[in-house]
């Protein structure tokens, strides 16, 4: 698989594609956050019928790393109804997803802090920028399954809670926790 970022994605164009207005900004040299959108399209149309899909009888959330290099890393998510991962963000890497199978929601912290919402359904996905905050929910009654890339490898995750004066810390991983999990 080959990134580039001369491919942009234009409104309305293909398939359903979403991002945040902020995602261009702080985006770091290399991977820009369309192109990863890009990328992993084209990673699951290369893998179409090879890549794992979620358990009918799924009921907690499922990862499998597909890919690790020094400039990308690539999940496979599997995630049941009603699970989700909490407010996050990833570590300064931009990141996509791209929903292969079922619907996801998803929430996401807009510039003015405030919370907004889309569904992304199999054949959709998102892109997101370098200091974006998300988390991420299968409403739907069918487990659902996402590839999501990063660039570069996330380091860190920070989780977050929201309280009255805003948004709070709760805790943080690491990349060298052998716990770790997306």
């Amino acid at each position: 698989m080959t990134i580039t970022q001369e491919r942009r994605i234009l409104p309305g164009g293909g398939a359903h594609r979403h991002r945040s207005p902020r995602d261009d900004a702080r985006t770091p040299p290399g991977v820009g956050p369309l192109a990863l959108l890009d990328a992993v399209q084209a990673y699951v149309t290369e893998m179409e019928g090879l890549l794992p899909l979620a358990d009918p009888t799924l009921t907690e959330r499922r990862y499998e790393l597909l890919e690790l290099t020094d400039e990308l890393e690539i999940w496979a998510i599997h995630w049941p109804q009603g699970r989700r991962l909490e407010l996050h963000d990833h570590g300064g890497s931009v990141g996509a997803l791209w929903v292969v199978a079922g619907t996801l929601e998803e929430h996401y912290i807009q510039a003015d802090r405030t919370v907004a919402r889309r569904t992304l359904t199999a054949g959709g996905g998102a892109a997101f920028g370098p200091t974006y905050i998300h988390d991420v929910v299968n409403a739907a009654p069918a487990p659902a399954t996402s590839v999501h890339a990063y660039s570069p490898p996330m380091p860190s995750m920070t989780f977050y809670r929201q309280e009255v004066r805003g948004l709070v810390v709760d805790r943080a991983e690491y990349r060298s926790d052998p716990s770790w999990a997306p």
